[in-house]
């Protein structure tokens, strides 16, 4: 004889419980050691089985007794004929995730030992369909070794006992595993056939048809099983038939176990229900009705396209949220994700202030706080943690919190904006704002940052401007990039010399105030035109009348001209914008007669993200340089791809590694200009990266020359370079 578990699926309220315990019951009459776990919220699969008490559920017991303390005598409990009744239990309807609550109870039992307890048969009472992978738990092999199906002939029930069919072929594909149908009838017309056409359709026998009887009620008041209760009935005597085909595959004597082979939706539909296949579905017609169109939420490129994701969207909301200097952000979500965001923010903090001299920001850490959800929360919801955080932050002095989630919160479905309305009602005078992105349910980081920029928006009042008005708003800095500081500062002193402030960076170290104050600016000055700055753009022009101008922030002299007059004319200083680009001149053709010697007839190979690298070409031109190809590689960022130099440089999109180093071979450029990746050792060329957020003004890009003018004086391959030879 060997050990045996098994489990026992069907659709809700079937009866599987009921089944379950006269079962163990038969069992246990025969002299087999017995343990039966109820793996259900409802907590009552044990009831028949201990006089009808509710025992105390390991989630429960979990939940109040520390890890160190736990007992595995103190989740057991002793049933009729000594069977080892357990709980699952889970939590509060409509909170928290019962499925994960499954999964944590078997690992709790094995962490407890329970293994090295030989039970002749192990019975999983598993709630309902096999559509949550917690309740999935059971099937798997390392778990049950064989799994009856439950149900009546109402359709709903046969559809359900497809589905789990269905499950089981997921986890186990042509291993037999099903043990066969238990029939427990509800007296309908035409049940037994319907239940026996399914069975022969799927190839599962009928291991026993239970009818529908009074004897159950009754047993069911005095908190008994029938097998107790009314030992010498015809409906115990089925529950011993069913526990003699037990005993037969404990035995192996045999073959009593059988693959799942579910149907399809509509073959299910002909076989139980006798009816012909009908004609197409149609679609609904929307084109009577006349709606207002609602505003679209824009979509990242990999969220639309659907192409792998790149990052999440918590972290890309997180990073948002934070630029606001005085408003807490609480992050929703386990340690790990609070780790993941939190260094990256604090890295490049900490990066930026050690090498390019930028300010620290001492309160980033003070207004980030974290729920640090544990497995608890994952069960039980994290609902009652998240009204704690918010608290926490409000004593802290916060009167504006952002409330951000990952995934779990999400997945157990944890009322966020109920938490928010109710802490606020609490507490007049603090704006709980969620920002419900779930991880990477929404999709990747960038989708992240375009929600949360479109969620701020609408928190923008409408316009006060005044009709004089000289400032501006920068909106969708790369805050990530370590020079953003340096470079907007050089653009703000343009901007002072044209007698123009700025009102609010639109998100970057600003304060709420300056949120709210947006409006209030003459014009808007965008910082890039990817496709996350283009959504950003869209979201603004929709709650905003503040103009944007057709310019992107600008990196060497001739885009930095052409820019400073676009302000110019828009504020009628067209004067002295030109006093300003004459003085610049004068400095950048100095730097540039000093380095031309270095650098002309130099010949440049690109390979870059589908992003404009018109400096580098204007910069190349002014060198007397002379580039020989663009080549576009993928690019999760962006797609498009425009330049002014498009008619007299070749570019070759879908540009590959491999085709980088086959012109590097045939062509051998002098310097090789790359976003990503690096060149391969056997490339044997001299590289330089292009920074994704190259500067801003006059002279950003000169200073790259200065870098490829020293590059140009090193050996085209460093020895030490050979030593990754093979492996890169």
């Amino acid at each position: 004889m060997i050990c045996i578990r098994i489990a026992v699926y069907g659709k809700g309220g079937i009866g599987k419980s009921t089944i379950s315990a006269n079962v163990s019951a038969a069992l246990a009459q025969d002299g087999l050691r017995v343990m039966q776990i109820g793996c259900d919220p409802k907590h009552d699969s044990t009831r028949l089985l201990i006089g009808g008490e509710v025992p105390t559920t390991v989630l429960e017991y979990i939940k109040n007794v520390l890890p160190e303390d736990r007992r595995l005598e103190e989740i057991v409990f002793k049933g009729y004929g000594a069977v080892a009744c357990v709980e699952a239990g889970g939590p509060e309807p409509g909170v928290g995730c019962a499925g994960r609550g499954i999964i944590t109870t078997f690992e709790l039992l094995e962490s407890l030992g329970i293994k090295s307890y030989s039970f002749d048969v192990s019975i999983y009472d598993v709630l309902g369909d096999v559509v949550c992978g917690g309740f999935a738990v059971p099937v798997r092999d390392e778990y049950a070794d064989a799994v009856f199906i439950v149900t009546s002939g109402e359709y709903l029930s046969l559809y359900a006992a497809n589905n789990i069919l269905r499950g089981i072929q997921n986890f186990t594909g042509q291993t037999c595993k099903v043990a066969g149908i238990i029939h427990n009838a509800r007296g309908l017309e035409e049940e037994d056939d319907r239940v026996t056409r399914f069975a022969r359709a799927v190839r599962l026998p009928i291991v026993a048809s239970i009818p529908r009887s009074e004897i159950f009620a009754n047993a069911e008041k005095e908190g008994c099983t029938v097998i107790e209760r009314y030992p010498a009935s015809p409906e115990a005597s089925i529950f011993r038939q069913i526990a003699g085909h037990i005993e037969n595959i404990r035995s192996a004597r045999s073959p009593v176990l059988y693959p799942a082979l579910p149907l399809s939706d509509k073959k299910l539909e002909e076989i139980v229900l006798q009816r012909e296949a009908r004609g197409t579905v149609q679609k609904y017609d929307f084109s009577s009705f006349c709606v207002r169109e609602a505003p679209g939420r824009h979509l990242s490129g990999s969220v639309k396209s659907k192409r792998p994701l790149i990052g999440c969207a918590f972290a890309g909301a997180v990073s948002v949220t934070a630029q606001i200097t005085d408003v807490a952000t609480i992050m929703h979500c386990p340690r790990s994700c609070l780790l993941m965001i939190c260094e990256k923010l604090l890295d490049t903090e900490q990066r930026s202030a050690t090498i390019f001299g930028q300010p620290y920001d001492p309160g980033l850490v003070n207004r980030l706080l974290s729920t640090d959800m544990t497995d608890e929360e994952f069960i039980f919801g994290g609902e009652r943690i998240l009204a704690e955080t918010i608290e926490s932050a409000i004593k802290k002095g916060f009167t504006h919190i952002f409330v951000v989630t990952a995934c779990p919160p999400g997945i157990v479905g944890d009322n966020v904006g109920n938490v928010a309305k109710k802490v606020s009602e609490q507490y007049p005078g603090v704006q709980v704002i969620p920002v419900p992105v779930d991880g990477n349910l929404t999709g990747d980081f960038a989708q992240g940052v375009l929600d949360t920029y479109r969620m701020v928006a609408g928190l923008m009042p409408e316009s006060k401007r005044v009709k004089e008005c000289t400032s501006v708003n920068i909106v969708a800095e790369k805050w990530l990039a370590l020079n953003d500081e340096e470079s907007i500062g050089v653009v703000e002193g343009l901007l002072e010399r044209l007698g123009v402030t700025v009102n609010c960076r639109f998100l970057r170290k600003c304060s709420f105030g300056s949120l709210l104050d947006f409006n209030n600016a003459a014009l808007n000055l965008p910082a890039d035109n990817d496709d996350a700055s283009e959504g950003i753009r869209k979201t603004l022009t929709s709650v905003s009348g503040v103009p944007f101008l057709d310019r992107t922030l600008p990196v060497g002299f001739g885009e930095t001209e052409a820019w400073l007059m676009a302000v110019a004319e828009f504020f009628g200083r067209e004067a002295l914008a030109n006093e300003i680009i004459a003085e610049e001149r004068d400095e950048y053709n100095r730097r540039i007669e000093r380095l031309r010697p270095h650098l002309e007839g130099k010949t440049v190979l690109i390979s870059t993200y589908p992003r404009s690298v018109d400096w580098i070409c204007d910069l190349a031109e002014d060198l007397k340089m002379s580039i020989v190809k663009i080549g576009l590689t993928y690019s999760p960022i962006s797609e498009s791809f425009a330049s002014r130099h498009a008619g007299t440089i070749p570019v070759e999109k879908n540009y590959t590694v491999d085709m980088r180093s086959e012109d590097i071979r045939t062509i051998r450029p002098d310097l090789v200009l790359y976003t990503y990746p690096v060149l391969k050792p056997h490339d044997q060329a001299r590289g330089a990266h292009i920074p994704y957020c190259p500067g801003f003004g006059f002279h950003a890009a000169i200073e790259r020359a200065e870098l490829w003018s020293r590059l140009l004086k090193l050996p085209a391959t460093e020895g030490w370079k050979k030593d990754g030879e093979g492996i890169l």
